[in-house]
């Protein structure tokens, strides 16, 4: 909400740090993605193409080693992009003293400064008598919230949603360029209560078999502008995300002990979603536009940012 003593534009939030180095890259490596590495996103080249319709520049000699190594193409091409930029930092006794064949050390520099809404994460070199670490994705398009029980409610939505994905073969796929349209809007002030959203309009399997070649755009690949409200809560014959998460709780028959607790965040998204309870961005605009010391000048006084911080605390 504010930034630097004054009021944060959405341009300002807005990730601005793409490249200008050898050739000017599309995207900030902090943005949403540039590629699906899933298999239903490419299907067929027809698939790939509707779904991947953005830039995604690659580092070529990176390219064509993987696919000569046997790497599929999708997987090679996200790969690649990473390698389209340098990495930011470098300590003093892991470069060359890294044995690449033993730690995937020099790849996590890379990856991990790659601050994009998913990153996909490789698994570590198991050690000796260690806990197994499988492959992962990371969420990580979502803002810090301001106390324990937000972020532990965003948290368990999250995870409630990855098993609803697996257990009823749910497909959330979107056109990249709607998935970057989306993040345009999330930026703009009050985008939760006044900005709508792409979004399937199914997204529940047809009577086809999604998994096997398909055309590049069916009627389940529809989408169309929702509110966060009706995303989130649903709307007509759109489920929402909220009720398939407990159609999900009942076909596990979640205990009565656990399902009290993920009521509670999800009642609790739920409310934010539909505008009842305010976002933390909207709680600081309030207070900062409500404080004495707010002159309407557009300026945020050092007594009013420490004031705010108590608010918070």
């Amino acid at each position: 909400p504010a930034e630097r003593g004054q009021p944060a534009s959405p341009e300002q939030r807005r990730p601005q740090m793409a490249g200008e180095g050898v050739r000017p890259l599309s995207k900030s490596r902090y943005d949403s993605i540039s590629h699906y590495i899933s298999r239903r996103a490419h299907s067929s080249t027809e698939t790939s193409e509707y779904f991947n319709d953005v830039p995604c520049e690659v580092d070529g000699s990176t390219l064509r080693k993987l696919m000569e190594e046997g790497i599929d193409e999708p997987l090679a091409k996200h790969i690649a992009h990473l390698f389209v930029r340098d990495p930011l930092v470098a300590f003093e006794g892991s470069i060359e003293e890294v044995d690449d064949t033993a730690s995937v050390e020099h790849f996590e520099n890379l990856n991990s400064t790659n601050w994009q809404t998913l990153r996909w994460k490789p698994p570590p070199p198991r050690k000796m008598c260690g806990p197994y670490i499988g492959w992962r994705t990371e969420f990580r398009s979502m803002e810090v919230q301001l106390t324990d029980f937000e972020n532990a409610a965003f948290t368990a939505f999250v995870v409630l949603l990855t098993r609803v994905l697996l257990i009823f073969d749910l497909d959330f796929l979107l056109p990249l360029s709607k998935v970057d349209e989306n993040m345009e809007r999330a930026h703009r002030i009050n985008a939760v209560n006044s900005e709508k959203f792409w979004f399937r309009s199914e997204v529940v399997p047809g009577d086809f078999c999604q998994l096997s070649p398909r055309p590049s755009k069916t009627a389940n690949d529809e989408s169309e502008e929702m509110t966060i409200s009706e995303i989130v809560n649903g709307r007509g014959n759109f489920p929402g995300l909220i009720p398939l998460c407990y159609a999900y709780l009942d076909h596990i028959q979640c205990d009565s002990l656990s399902f009290a607790r993920i009521d509670k965040y999800l009642t609790f998204i739920k409310r934010r979603a539909s505008g009842d309870l305010l976002t933390p961005a909207a709680f600081m605009r309030k207070f900062v536009q409500e404080h004495p010391e707010y002159k309407k000048d557009s300026v945020v006084t050092q007594g009013i940012a420490y004031d705010l911080l108590r608010a918070c605390d």
